[in-house]
């Protein structure tokens, strides 16, 4: 592969973006979907999966194929097939890892078996190749290898000795240097932001439309990114997409128009026992509070989810997915929503008196999840029971959304100082 070794020698001084997207490029185009040189199965492995393939290639049993399919997808790839679009994102990086690493001399090839020492150079090597997080990040990175490893019936060479294992994990960040940056999405999206997206998307264009649509659905209803945009094109990412036909209307005993929503979970555990996840949203302007501006009740109506998705709908491209592009009707991946998202943020608070360096480290750091951290941080701090919280956020433990979400700050604090001052004055 005369193109993999000039983009080898372009990594002897740099290791950017730019270069890992050729990369990965040209092993999805050059790389054959099927060579048993790449994957080395162990066909007599006592693991189950090769239980259940010797068993469907023996007895010709159908059944047994199925459940060899259904471990091999959960694992991103079945292991008897190399497929570059069916690897996870984890196991992309090894599989570039692997190629750019190999030589004669050192071979890091075939990417399975992956002996132990190589699990462990591939995760010291994660840090300067990209990934700017500590060992709690990497560590899923080594889990997706470990388990690649295992379900092509090689034992988990994590357990071949557990104390040595342990101990070079808890000093993984005293040998690697990991040059931390702040992650996109890790910021919790205000009110205000929204508010300011209303106003710089109001021009009616059907991308505008689209964007105030979803950021309105994620804030109301504190959906997770993964019902509205898709992180690749594989099956197991479009799964759980929101469809038209997951939306039933109707009215609530008030007489507001609202949506009841049934849709695939995007939890992989839940999803796994296969129960669905319902919510409901209703229209916020139909009865709007008394005394606000017409510039608020415009503001409403832009953001009102019943009115933004009917918006939506009749602009919407014909297509069986809720957030789609205009030219295709394919689902719009998340990098793209990522971008969109930010763009219309950054015209926004271009309109305030925030500096332009401020603007971007704050944008920098808002992504789609941005607003569902938003929306249950709003309904915790305006004093909504614990339980109420928990279910809109689609938590069973009240615990996971106080310790993940309640961000009020000193406002909420404050709401103790009278019980504590009536303590001093008994």
């Amino acid at each position: 592969m005369p193109a993999l070794g000039a983009i080898r020698s372009l990594l002897t001084s740099t290791f950017n973006t730019a270069v890992e997207n050729r990369l990965r490029r040209l092993v999805a185009k050059s790389v054959p979907a099927f060579d048993p040189e790449l994957v080395r199965i162990n066909i007599d492995s006592p693991c189950l999966h090769m239980e259940f393939v010797r068993h469907a290639l023996r007895y010709n049993d159908s059944r047994s194929l199925v459940r060899a399919l259904q471990l091999g997808e959960y694992h991103a790839s079945f292991p008897l097939l190399y497929e570059w679009n069916g690897l996870s994102s984890n196991l992309r990086k090894y599989v570039l890892f692997c190629f750019l690493q190999h030589s004669p001399e050192r071979p890091t090839l075939p990417l399975i078996p992956c002996p132990r020492l190589r699990l462990v150079e591939f995760a010291e090597w994660l840090p300067g190749a990209g990934i700017t997080v500590g060992w709690k990040s990497i560590r899923h990175y080594v889990g997706a290898v470990a388990s690649w490893n295992h379900i092509c019936g090689y034992e988990d060479v994590r357990r071949q000795d557990k104390v040595g294992w342990d101990i070079w994990q808890r000093n993984f960040e005293a040998n690697v240097h990991v040059q931390r940056a702040p992650r996109g999405g890790d910021f919790t999206l205000r009110p205000s932001m929204l508010q300011g997206l209303a106003e710089v998307c109001s021009d009616g264009s059907p991308a505008s439309i689209r964007l105030l649509m979803a950021a309105s659905l994620l804030w109301f209803t504190a959906l997770r990114p993964g019902h509205l945009s898709p992180n690749g094109t594989a099956r197991k990412h479009v799964r759980h997409l929101m469809k038209w036909e997951h939306l039933h209307p109707y009215t609530t005993a008030s007489g507001r128009a609202a949506i009841h929503v049934y849709v695939p979970t995007a939890k992989t555990r839940r999803d796994q026992q296969s129960k669905p996840w319902s919510t409901a949203f209703m229209c916020i302007c139909c009865k709007p509070p008394s005394g606000i501006s017409s510039t608020q009740l415009r503001r409403l109506r832009l953001l009102c989810p019943v009115c933004a998705i009917n918006r939506w709908h009749h602009v919407a491209p014909a297509s069986v997915y809720v957030c789609v592009r205009l030219n295709d009707a394919c689902p719009v991946q998340r990098n793209k929503f990522n971008t969109e998202l930010r763009d219309g943020l950054r015209q926004a608070l271009a309109l305030s008196s925030i500096t332009p360096s401020l603007i971007d480290a704050v944008v920098v750091r808002i992504s789609v999840k941005s607003i569902r951290s938003g929306a249950i941080t709003e309904v915790i701090t305006e004093g909504i029971a614990d339980f109420v919280a928990a279910d809109f956020a689609g938590h069973t433990n009240t615990a996971t959304t106080q310790a993940y979400y309640n961000k009020a700050g000193d406002a909420q604090r404050f709401v103790a100082a009278p019980a504590l001052t009536a303590g001093l004055i008994r």
